[in-house]
């Protein structure tokens, strides 16, 4: 009886210890990406770009390259919003105590809707691509995104995107929780 004691504390012991280690936690892994998506990313800067507000102003345009910040992705889909430079997201308003640096509810809605752009990549068909994420992308990333500026008919821009290149991912406080 002492010995299986003996052994069955010897076993919970070692599986306590082996449970604990020195290591790093591991931060989540990145959304997987399909070919399309990845085809997306723009391997060098596409060059001159202006705000959103400049090209929601231009109106419809073909070879268009817009700056912005990441704002919202839609989960599933090649569809992101990005926000004018010049509206500043939270966490360059509030960086010490913001938990959701990557909004601008700093901002009334009516400026949020000013300075946004719906960007879509799209198939052959004309739908937004399918897709768990956009590759490397990520909220309050500074991305130039090029393509087409759209008006529908009741005056909404969109951005019909073909490439998507990162110019820089703020440096933001540890204990923010990125959304996943």
């Amino acid at each position: 009886m002492n010995s299986l004691r003996y052994s069955v504390t010897l076993t919970l012991s070692l599986l306590m210890f082996a449970g604990c280690s020195a290591e790093e936690p591991k931060q989540p892994a990145a959304p997987k990406t399909n070919d399309a998506a990845a085809r997306l990313v723009l391997q060098s800067d596409p060059g001159d770009a202006i705000g959103v507000v400049e090209a929601k102003e231009n109106g419809q345009a073909d070879g268009v390259i817009v700056e912005g910040r990441v704002h919202d992705m839609v989960k599933g889909f090649a569809v992101v919003k990005i926000m004018d430079t010049e509206l500043k997201y939270c966490g360059e308003v509030h960086a010490e105590d913001c938990e959701t640096p990557w909004d601008y509810c700093c901002d009334s809605p009516d400026r949020r809707k000013d300075n946004s752009l719906l960007v879509e990549f799209r198939d052959a068909a004309g739908k937004p691509i399918a897709t768990p994420a956009l590759p490397n992308t990520r909220h309050c990333d500074l991305v130039k995104v090029r393509g087409k500026m759209t008006v529908d008919e009741h005056g909404s821009h969109v951005l019909v995107a073909d490439g998507i290149f990162q110019v820089e991912r703020p440096e933001l406080p540890e204990f923010v929780k990125w959304p996943q």
